[in-house]
């Protein structure tokens, strides 16, 4: 009984460093994206369950795997997950979440992912976006056009039916895709010194914690040719955040800037 006992203590033991030895950070990452707690809730955000009434959204409440997240007009949120991954959420929107993708069925959104945490996609029913390390916008409008952002790292862009159209953005750079296209456009530059300034899902939240990289990006625009405007993106911005649909980005002019 004794020999046995011993036995017992050893194995829990052996156990026990072996988890020292893997760290938190393994277990953590198994725990992924199944779970988020709501850090921001502005105005009138729901939670959107299976088989469940919809509820509001707490501050530190739990958002489980499979419920949607809906806010409404000039509502925001913001979800944090236990990988230190922070998912915003502007005004008309509805996302929700898998181990290792984010859903957007309407609106728009910033996902900051943090270099430890792995992978992981933004869908939506016309494009899909991936990415490892990386922060970036989405807004989609249904039957109208989608928009992504990257504004540190990098991100892939590809078509759902057209999985041979990929395009790779990096900071600083967005791509806009009406309904129905069969082909992916060339990115595009974007200002992202305006953007920071502009986006609620920036300016109005705490800041991100690598905002100091997006900055460093956003001065090395600075070195672009003079012959290479900047896109001003709306859409993300103050004004668009409120509206149900926006036009597409227009160009505008950087100072000390000539023409195109």
């Amino acid at each position: 009984m004794k020999r046995r006992f011993c036995h017992r203590v050893r194995v829990v033991a052996i156990l026990f460093g072996f988890a020292i030895a893997i760290g938190p950070t393994a277990f953590t990452r198994a725990a992924g994206k199944n779970e988020a707690r709501v850090t921001q809730a502005i105005h009138n955000v729901q939670l959107l369950a299976p088989n469940a009434a919809r509820r509001p959204a707490l501050i530190n409440g739990n958002v489980r795997l499979g419920t949607a997240v809906r806010t409404g007009n000039n509502a925001r949120a913001e979800l944090a997950f236990t990988d230190r991954t922070l998912a915003r959420l502007g005004a008309n929107s509805v996302l929700s979440f898998g181990e290792r993708s984010f859903d957007l069925a309407n609106g728009s959104m910033l996902l900051y992912l943090p270099k430890s945490s792995g992978g992981t996609r933004i869908n939506t029913a016309v494009a899909t976006a991936a990415g490892s390390g990386f922060t970036a916008m989405a807004e989609y409008r249904p039957k109208s056009w989608i928009k992504f952002i990257v504004l540190e790292g990098r991100g892939r862009i590809s078509l759902k039916h057209y999985p041979g159209e990929i395009r790779t953005l990096r900071a600083g750079q967005m791509i806009l895709v009406r309904a129905g296209a069969t082909k992916l456009p060339e990115p595009q530059d974007i200002d992202l010194s305006e953007l920071t300034k502009a986006s609620l899902l920036i300016a109005k939240f705490p800041p991100l914690p690598n905002l100091n990289l997006i900055l460093r990006e956003a001065g090395n625009q600075q070195n672009l040719p003079s012959t290479s405007p900047l896109i001003d993106p709306t859409g993300l911005n103050t004004r668009d955040q409120r509206a149900a649909a926006q036009p597409p980005a227009t160009t505008r002019t950087i100072p000390g800037r000539p023409r195109p």
